[in-house]
């Protein structure tokens, strides 16, 4: 399934990342929405499989950023709500103009 099919009636897309951000163990591309952060992903080689996270914006309570690395800068996203907390590991650019998109919302 597309992307589009696990968005909401009438739900915008915000920011879409190009390229692929670390959650855990996984790549996942990074959908900002009016109303909620996406992660997605379709994993496997024969059979497809989509792969989504999803966490509502308004439950949205802290945004951390940080630099990592020596000589590869990478950034790192960390999303405070009451129940959880995300941390993704991106191309330094991205993750950046992910905090700032973010920012919005709090």
């Amino acid at each position: 399934m597309p992307l589009e099919d696990y968005l909401m009636p009438a739900e915008q897309i915000k920011f879409q990342s190009s390229d692929s951000v670390r959650y855990g163990e996984k790549s996942y591309r990074v959908v900002v929405t009016d109303r909620r952060i996406i992660l997605y992903a379709r994993r496997g080689s024969l059979f497809k499989n989509d792969d989504v996270i999803s966490q509502k914006l308004d439950e949205l309570e802290a945004l951390k950023f940080s630099e990592q690395g020596l000589l590869v800068r990478k950034g790192l996203l960390r999303i405070q709500t009451a129940k959880t907390e995300m941390q993704l590991l991106g191309p330094l650019p991205q993750i950046k103009v992910l905090y700032q998109q973010m920012m919005q919302f709090l």
